[in-house]
């Protein structure tokens, strides 16, 4: 089992944050909210809809692609996979373009990703039912098979129902071997590490974690830029949904029995600013601020907010429950007033 502990690397949030008229010849470009790509999964519900999201009747929405910028090729099971831009210039417009044309200004020193996309996959996922169990490709198994592409991920859970829990790695004393013989059957369920899921903890979920949602749980989930996911049981018989492909041979080429960067955090109702997780690839901080001022991390590179609860002024923009907006690297914005607020922050 993992053990909880808080293993964070500071280094990201250091950095002095650019502004304007500075010597990098950026442009100020103002904090812009963003239209989510809404994305149909088996286990999904219509929980979404207490997030502002605008969702069609008897579809089971799973995940809202807050902020999302990939090639289609990557993702051929979803239509147009780069998040709408609301406000400004830009209005109108997909993400893709912002990084294409003003890719210094919104991104600062921050490298865009090989396909020229931004760097960052954020999501809000609605389990109903239980997620399938599965893994992500590290960086090793990437190096040999160019098809994959990394991904770690990590979760910050929202709000569960009752006697929910996450499953996260397996049970202590639980072998490679031991995975390989009941990959693919319900063999596999004992073996798991089970976690109850509680409203604010968190969980670092790096390459090669074996890991699954329960079903009831609702969670922000920041990753690299990949929807690449190896299955290894999909609870199919359980809850009667059409059976998907598995992946036994990434599934065991891919695991990794207890990973050391993976641990968890307890849920915390402190005012303020924690910092929950700094990776090579992302950072993310939680804030609580039931009446006042959030301070933004002084990063070089572009922060993303979402908003799990209450509500924020951002600049010029008001962001109720359930909102995405990026604060470019050349924004001049450094604050939010927060209202009942907690309200995750990303950065690189």
């Amino acid at each position: 089992m993992l053990s909880s502990g808080r293993a964070l690397r500071t280094a990201g949030l250091s950095r002095a944050r650019r502004l304007l008229c500075d010597d990098s010849g950026m442009t100020e470009l103002a904090p812009f909210r963003l239209d989510p790509v809404l994305v149909e999964r088996p286990w999904g519900g219509q929980r979404l809809t207490h997030y502002g999201k605008s969702l069609p009747a008897g579809v089971n929405i799973g995940e809202s692609w807050e902020l999302c910028d990939l090639p289609q090729e990557v993702v051929p099971h979803v239509d147009d996979p780069s998040s709408g831009v609301l406000d400004g210039p830009y209005a109108g417009a997909k993400l893709r373009t912002v990084v294409a044309e003003r890719g210094e200004d919104l991104l600062g020193p921050v490298a865009p990703t090989k396909d020229g996309r931004f760097p960052l996959l954020f999501k809000l996922l609605d389990a109903r039912e239980h997620l399938s169990v599965q893994v992500h490709p590290h960086e090793a198994y990437v190096a040999e098979h160019p098809e994959a592409r990394l991904k770690t991920e990590s979760w910050y859970i929202v709000d569960a129902d009752p006697g929910a829990v996450a499953y996260i790695d397996v049970t202590d004393g639980t072998t490679i071997e031991d995975i390989g013989a009941v990959m693919g059957t319900p063999g596999i369920v004992p073996l798991l590490g089970v976690r109850p899921a509680v409203a604010g903890a968190f969980h670092h979920v790096p390459a090669g974690l074996i890991h699954a949602l329960g079903a009831g749980t609702f969670v922000a989930e920041v990753q690299t830029p990949s929807d690449t996911t190896y299955r290894i049981y999909d609870w199919a018989v359980e809850y009667g949904r059409a059976p998907r492909q598995l992946h036994a041979e990434e599934s065991m080429a891919s695991i990794i029995v207890n990973p050391p960067p993976a641990f968890s955090l307890d849920t915390t109702e402190a005012q303020g600013v924690r910092e929950l997780v700094t990776t090579d690839y992302y950072w993310m901080r939680e804030h609580r601020v039931d009446h006042g001022t959030g301070e933004l991390a002084k990063a070089a590179g572009p922060l993303v907010l979402n908003v799990t609860r209450g509500s924020v002024r951002l600049g010029d923009l008001e962001l109720p429950m359930g909102t995405t907006a990026v604060v470019p690297a050349s924004s001049s914005v450094s604050a939010f007033e927060g209202r009942g607020a907690v309200v995750m922050e990303m950065g690189f």
